[in-house]
This record gives structure tokens, sequence and C-alpha cells, in this order.
């Protein structure tokens, strides 16, 4: 941990109809936030304090990955309820 390789917090849960925002920390290079179904997709970026913002219309498991990162486990999820 610390090295800019995860998400943090990994999983969240959220009610439908949320909106969740990632902001980058600067750390670990470049990355984005691609939903592993394809439903959504950032832009690639070392930027500190981008952000990405997506809203959880249905309820579901949505899960993630920093596509640069995949094979070192950046990956996340997002419960829907």
């Amino acid at each position: 941990a610390g090295d800019g390789l995860q998400f943090a917090p990994p999983a969240v849960a959220v009610s439908t109809g949320t909106t969740v925002t990632w902001e980058w920390t600067g750390q670990g290079g470049q990355h984005n936030v691609s939903a592993e179904d394809g439903s959504f997709e950032s832009d690639q970026t070392d930027e500190e304090g981008h952000t990405f913002e997506h809203t959880f219309e249905s309820a579901g498991t949505y899960t993630y990955v920093c596509t640069p990162h995949e094979a070192v486990g950046m990956k996340g999820a997002i419960v829907v309820e």
C-alpha cells in the first residue's frame, strides 16, 4: 500500500442514483477507471486532483480496473443497492 497502485477504498456500497467521484492522487503513474462491463471509462492521466464521476442508476455490482495496472491488482467495485 502507499505505492499509488490501488483504489482506496477498493469497494463501496451506494444507493441507486448515487454519483461516485474518483480522485487521482498523482502517485503511481498513469491511471484510469475502466468498468469491466464497458459501462464507463475515464481518460488516463497522472494529474493529482483529476476527478472522474459516474452516476449509478441501476442496482448491481460494478467491477472496474485501472487498465495500465490491472496486472498488479488495481481493481475495485461499486455495489449499488
